[in-house]
């Protein structure tokens, strides 16, 4: 995965701002209730831990996997007693099985290739428990097309900016530059750049990865209202059961 986000880790809650995370993890818990409720729980890409968090204010114990260094030292704030591992998703080793995986906020947009979509995915549903459910989303290539494409976005709060501009590819792949601006005592702004790239994931991806992992298709939603897909869907909810 991309190491872009050690710029600005310090400042991604506040421009996350706008997800509802409360909701997914109500949403991630109705799931599991419905069909088989976990003990342990995998957030694999988790970030800062903010979901992490709410699902273990549901009960769960979790596990929390992400390669950024610095995002998890934010994450161990946030979910103190919980494990914690500094991973890729394509190596993910775990010290058993768990009976939940999440993988959510387009983490798997953020691997290098196709191939690395699927083998991450048959990775992480190794350590998954027969009958226990899986739930990833992926970006929408009408997110990729019409709203990341070669747009520029800016984020304002905190004594901090963050410009954000994007190339699109002919794969449709998008390489992003993020320049954080960070406001000093005297006024002045010190900068700094990291730079992410996110792949396109095409239906066919997601049926290999899928049929690899041992899991199969339960539902898939609009990851951001939960509702069904349409043509303005930017994130698409898979929702799996390993067999």
């Amino acid at each position: 995965m991309n190491d872009g986000y050690s710029a600005i880790y310090q400042y991604y809650d506040l421009f996350t701002g706008n997800v509802d995370y409360d909701r997914r993890a109500d949403f991630i818990d109705s799931v599991f209730r419905r069909y088989r409720t976990p003990e342990i729980v995998l957030d694999a890409g988790c970030g800062t831990g903010t979901l992490m968090s709410i699902l273990s204010g549901k009960g769960y114990d979790m596990i929390g996997v992400d390669s950024s260094p610095e995002m998890l030292s934010v994450a161990m704030e946030k979910n103190p007693g919980q494990l914690l591992l500094c991973q890729d998703l394509t190596g993910i080793d775990l010290y058993g099985t768990v009976q939940g995986i999440v993988c959510m906020q387009d983490t798997l947009n953020h691997l290098s290739s196709r191939e690395d979509v699927i083998n991450a995915v048959s990775r992480m549903a190794l350590f998954l428990e027969s009958g226990c459910m899986f739930l990833f989303d992926i970006n929408s290539e009408y997110k990729h097309r019409d709203v990341l494409a070669d747009n520029s976005f800016v984020y304002e709060g905190n004594g901090a900016m963050l410009v954000w501009q994007n190339n699109l590819n002919e794969d449709l792949s998008v390489n992003m530059t993020l320049d954080l601006f960070e406001e000093d005592n005297d006024g002045s702004y010190r900068r700094s750049t990291g730079y992410i790239d996110e792949i396109f994931i095409d239906p066919q991806t997601i049926t290999e990865a899928l049929e690899k992992a041992g899991l199969e298709l339960v539902d898939t939603l609009d990851g951001d209202d939960l509702c069904g897909i349409g043509d303005l869907t930017q994130r698409i909810l898979f929702i799996a059961r390993k067999k």
